[in-house]
């Protein structure tokens, strides 16, 4: 495809992971808008179109999309959001908790400028992306649609357990708590319930891990229950 189309450039390196793939796609690139698409990704073709709209429309350095997942056995998940229209989120990671907003790398664009050289951590390989969203997502507001425009496909998801031997190079066991804002600490809590969940010995690694750091875990329910009550509460008085 490259070859018929003069504005795609195709670069090879060597495998060395998600994130050391994605620095070196930014390092090439030369435009001033950014998405990163995954092997499990697949854009619509109202992809750009939707997310360069939104940029400018609200004036932001970031935008995103709704999602849908395509199941293993072919089969086309929605994503439901607690929005019906465009929002401008001057707190995405609160939105992201509240069910609001959702986050996938194919589905989100960013402006050039915002990313730096290397946003993601190459010493990472599992939840990169987690890392990454909680440094880039205080920098900017966001805009957001619940118009699809970006295809996930789950069959080829990971297994639900993770084996132990992998939790170095995982963002959940490399949290670090320290000088983060209230909402990043609850969306890390978040992280910490997946891997109390995921890994086969994940309450107590966890809890070896981040002694009383782990109860934000708690903290992350708590809040996600309250802003679930909060939406019915609003949908019943007719205010969304």
């Amino acid at each position: 495809m490259a070859s018929e189309y003069g504005r795609i450039k195709y670069f090879h390196k060597k495998n060395g992971g998600v994130s050391s793939a994605r620095n070196f796609g930014l390092s090439k690139a030369s435009g001033e808008w950014i998405v990163f698409l995954d092997a499990d990704d697949e854009m619509m073709p109202n992809n750009l179109e939707v997310l360069i709209g939104l940029t400018e429309k609200y004036n932001v350095n970031i935008a995103s999309s709704n999602i849908c997942v395509k199941e293993e056995d072919g089969n086309i998940r929605n994503i439901d959001l607690r929005i019906t229209h465009e929002m401008l989120f001057h707190n995405f990671i609160k939105a992201l908790i509240g069910n609001k907003a959702i986050f996938a790398s194919g589905a989100c664009i960013y402006k050039r400028s915002l990313l730096g050289t290397k946003p993601y951590n190459e010493n990472l390989s599992r939840y990169e992306d987690a890392d990454f969203e909680l440094k880039l997502f205080v920098k900017s507001a966001v805009a957001m649609t619940p118009k699809v425009s970006f295809i996930h496909h789950g069959e080829f998801a990971e297994l639900s357990k993770i084996p132990n031997n992998k939790k170095e190079k995982d963002f959940i066991f490399n949290i670090d708590f320290a000088h983060k804002t209230f909402w990043q600490k609850i969306k890390m809590g978040q992280y910490i319930n997946e891997g109390s969940r995921t890994y086969t010995d994940g309450v107590n690694s966890m809890k070896a891990r981040y002694g009383l750091s782990y109860y934000w875990k708690y903290a992350y329910l708590i809040i996600r229950k309250w802003l679930g009550v909060e939406y019915k509460l609003k949908q019943l008085l007719g205010f969304v």
